[in-house]
């Protein structure tokens, strides 16, 4: 990650729990209010969070952070809220 100070570690790894806790809320479909709710913060927390992980990740939107950490290997299938009896496309 350009200008970080830890410059060896890989752009996930730059991820906090909390910012991982609401990633998660996230790609489960919450919005930002449900979110800040359930994880007892503001919602300005909420927001600044997800933009953080935005330009982290080298996400194009907020809605591409679920698919980014998914491929990194930080967020697994049970993260998304969906498993494999649950889910009529899986094959």
């Amino acid at each position: 990650m350009p200008g970080s100070r830890y410059p060896d570690l890989d752009p996930i790894d730059h991820i906090t729990p909390r910012q991982r806790q609401i990633l998660i809320h996230l790609v489960r479909g919450k919005t930002r209010e449900a979110i800040a709710k359930d994880l007892y913060l503001s919602r300005s927390t909420v927001n600044r969070d997800i933009r953080d992980m935005t330009r982290t990740l080298g996400a194009s939107s907020p809605e591409a952070l679920g698919a980014l950490a998914y491929r990194a290997g930080f967020l697994i299938e049970e993260h998304f809220g969906v498993t494999a009896a649950a889910d009529p496309l899986r094959v």
